[in-house]
């Protein structure tokens, strides 16, 4: 289906799932950087995103989303990484001839190529207590979709897994920002990513991040860097304020932006997160994770276990995949208080080993 025809990929609108659809970006972008035609490949998606590939496939056309939609128009196909009945429309608007996405909620009207994903079937899996609204899609890793997604367009993905590669300016500009916070270096090798946004689900709380920090500190393991997002740096302060000893962490404030995290990522030995965006971001860079999921299906980011841990406690009504937590009282929140920090330090000390 890719002939040289100029290309538009529509990157998806999560941080965790850009990571994830990078091999398939990758993948379509090498196809034609042997041809010599990469400059027509287009990347379009939300500006703060398009950040994260700063530095990947620079003769790649960048359209952010706050652009109007004539800036889809002329390019041959289209490879659609979201989900959203917006993306398959403004395609189809575009006049762009060959239009392939998943055909699902009603966007397969105005899709050329679509392909319906895989349904769940049978009985749930241990240790699972929601079944889903029926039919639900089959949750599996993101990055197998992508890898489908553009196998439909006669693309062959060889390698599956997320890159993310910092320029050796940015190393120096992250150790250089460190160093203006009082840190000559990465201090011990472990970063604790402890943002979220306010009332997630999937959010630990500052008191089990503190006790992370302590029970390390206690091994004589530190100091470690923390790390939030931009908006989130207050969560930062509130863990320095709880733990016994602040001079075992350092808080980067204001929070770092995407590139100058993937820098800080590829510095460090384990990266402890819970399981959001920074989580894809720090395994692309080739940290280690620790992750501390809740309400999300451990399906969903099941493609890269081989240096990463994951601690979840199972309960009757997860994963919902909510993004506040519905019950009261003791219920509350309980996938991710349910947690031990004393487990996560566990995890972070089999990896540093």
């Amino acid at each position: 289906m890719l002939s040289g025809e100029s290309v538009l990929l529509r990157l998806p609108c999560w941080l965790g799932d850009l990571v994830q659809c990078e091999p398939a970006v990758r993948a379509v972008h090498a196809r034609y950087r042997e041809q010599g035609l990469e400059a027509r490949v287009s990347l379009a998606g939300p500006s703060r995103l398009l950040a994260v590939l700063d530095g990947l496939f620079p003769a790649a056309r960048r359209i952010p989303d706050e652009r109007p939609e004539r800036d889809w128009e002329g390019h041959g196909t289209a490879l659609l990484f979201t989900s959203s009945f917006r993306s398959a429309w403004h395609a189809w608007r575009a006049g762009i001839p060959r239009r392939v996405g998943w055909s699902r909620d009603g966007r397969g009207l105005f899709l050329s190529h679509g392909w319906s994903p895989a349904r769940e079937r049978g009985a749930l899996p241990l240790e699972l207590g929601v079944r889903g609204r029926p039919p639900r899609f089959l949750p599996r890793p993101f990055t197998s979709d992508c890898v489908e997604l553009v196998g439909l367009a006669g693309v062959a993905v060889r390698d599956p897994q997320p890159h993310l590669v910092p320029t050796e300016a940015e190393r120096v500009a992250a150790l250089e920002a460190l160093a203006e916070g009082g840190v000559k270096a990465p201090p011990s090798g472990i970063i604790l990513s402890v943002g979220c946004r306010a009332g997630s689900a999937k959010g630990w709380s500052a008191e089990l991040w503190a006790q992370v920090a302590d029970r390390l500190a206690e091994r004589g393991v530190g100091p470690c860097l923390v790390v939030t997002g931009p908006g989130e740096e207050e969560r930062g302060r509130e863990v320095l304020r709880l733990v016994r000893d602040p001079e075992g962490l350092h808080l980067l404030d204001p929070a770092p932006g995407l590139r100058e995290l993937v820098a800080l990522s590829s510095l460090a030995r384990v990266f402890v997160t819970t399981d959001s965006g920074p989580r894809h971001l720090a395994e692309a860079a080739g940290a280690s994770t620790v992750v501390i999921s809740g309400p999300t299906d451990p399906r969903h980011s099941s493609g890269c276990l081989d240096r990463s841990r994951l601690h979840r406690h199972p309960i009757a009504c997860g994963p919902c995949h909510l993004e506040v937590c519905p019950r009261t009282g003791a219920e509350h929140h309980a996938c991710m208080v349910g947690v031990q920090p004393a487990a996560v330090v566990a995890s972070v000390l089999d990896l540093l080993e």
